[in-house]
Parts: structure tokens; sequence; C-alpha cells
């Protein structure tokens, strides 16, 4: 997405208030890193005190473990939206501790911070893949899948060489992972999207939406054809939830391409999740 920039967030919330006057485009800024702050102390305090937050979780959950407890490997698809990290502390008690959990994520924390991290907020339960080694993550993607674990991925931004499809987003062209919707059709594997959005200070709503599936095609046009119809009806997902949760969408990365061709506002009514 051409690097992380402190004006991205800037762009986002010119689109999502079109005519917005500046001391108030200021203000919508400062509130949204102040957003993130209380997030990422979250992230630590979760661990210090953990009774000090409470979590509810809707009817998806319980479909998603009856999946797992069948042995059928899933895609968990989420965004840099809400607290998603956290959700790595408390997935594994609604899985019943029973699976191991993979995390497809890019390690470019600092180390001393991933080890803390990775020892306490995930766990011996959570083992990360990172995508950068394209063959050999996903060889463990794959297998992870055939063996009937569950396998985390984010769907909102696009690294390195990554493929991709580019979508209506906020009512202008943005480029999404191709990646998690090419996996779930050769693999044949439903989609849960999950979503751990900020209830209030200390309270935490786990969001996962009934499974979805893409359309499996033979390769070529309409391979292609699919695989965008898919990435289309995530990139509509996310969209109802940033303008439910505006201050909780943390890709502070420029989203949108520069010199874009305009196209129509994503405002179709949204149910309760994609459908394949």
């Amino acid at each position: 997405m051409g690097g992380r920039g402190q004006f991205g967030m800037v762009d986002y919330w010119r689109r999502l208030r079109p005519g917005i006057p500046r001391l108030l485009l200021a203000l919508r800024c400062w509130r949204h890193f102040a957003s993130f702050g209380r997030i990422l102390c979250d992230r630590m305090l979760v661990y210090v005190r953990p009774n000090a937050y409470a979590l509810t979780v809707n009817d998806g959950v319980a479909a998603m473990r009856e999946a797992l407890e069948r042995r059928q490997g899933c895609i968990l698809l989420s965004a840099h939206l809400g607290n998603w990290e956290l959700s790595g502390f408390w997935l594994p008690q609604y899985l019943h501790n029973r699976h191991p959990i993979y995390l497809v994520m890019v390690r470019d924390d600092i180390p001393a911070l991933q080890h803390f991290v990775d020892a306490r907020m995930r766990g011996s339960q959570i083992t990360v893949i990172d995508p950068r080694d394209g063959l050999s993550a996903s060889l463990a993607i794959v297998q992870a899948l055939e063996a009937g674990h569950p396998v985390c991925m984010l769907g909102d931004r696009v690294f390195g060489d990554q493929a991709w499809k580019e979508v209506a987003f906020l009512g202008s062209p943005a480029r999404f992972p191709a990646g998690p919707f090419q996996t779930a059709m050769i693999t044949g594997v439903p989609i849960f999207t999950c979503f751990l959005v900020k209830a209030r200070s200390g309270a935490y709503h786990l969001h996962v939406d009934a499974p979805w599936r893409v359309r499996q095609e033979p390769r070529g046009a309409r391979r292609d054809q699919a695989l965008t119809e898919a990435v289309g009806e995530w990139a509509r997902r996310i969209e109802a939830l940033v303008r439910r949760y505006p201050f909780q969408w943390h890709n502070f990365f420029h989203f949108w391409k520069a010199g874009e061709r305009h196209l129509p506002p994503v405002l179709p009514p949204v149910s309760s999740g994609p459908r394949a």
C-alpha cells in the first residue's frame, strides 16, 4: 500500500465524511489516534488484569466451534478493525483449547515486544505463519486446514508482492489481498468473518458471521471473476463495520491509489455476513 504515513488517516476521514471542515477533521484524527492508543494499552493490560475485562460473543462463535468439532478446517478472516490481536488471548477459551490455531502475520514488531506477545498473549497453542516466505507459508496454511485447524488471516492490507484485487471501498477503488479467498476456493473450506470490537471501557464484543464459501471455478476468467466477487463482498462487509465503528479501523496506510478513477459509493444493504 505504499508504506505507513500519518496522513493516511486524513484521506480516510475525508472519504468517510465528505466536506468535513478542517477543524473537525483534525479533532477526529486526534480522537482516532487516541482510540488506537487505548487499543494498544488493552493488549497489555488484559494480561495483567484479565478480570477487569468483559467479553461478549454472538451466536456465530457457536457455529464456528461446531465446525471445528467436526474437524473441519476454516479460515477466520478479520481486519485491522477493533482489537483483532487481542482475540488471540480469548479465542482458545471459546474453542475449548482443543485445536491448535494458526495465525498468518508479518512479524515486524520490536523483537522484545514480539516475544512478550508470543509468550503471554498467544501461548503455545497459537502458531504464527509469516507470509513473507510465500511457498512455505502456502504449504503450512494448506496443511493446517487439511488437518481441521482454524487459520486466522487479515484481509485489509496488501503486503509486498501479494496477489490483490481492486474493488470499490468508501466510494473509490482500493486494493485488498486475494490470498484468503484463493485459499478458500482451492481448499473448499468455509470462511468465518470475525471482528473483536471495543464496546466500552473494559468490554469487548466478538462478532462472528455465518460461514460462507468462495465459489470454486477452474483457472481462467471464471475463477478471476469469482475471486473479484468474493473480495467485493468482503469490502462491503468491512465498509459496513467501518461506518458503524469509524474510530476503530486502525489501517493508517495510504489505502487508496493516487490518480484513482471515481467509483460509485458502496452503500447497498449489508446482511449479517457475506454469502457465496
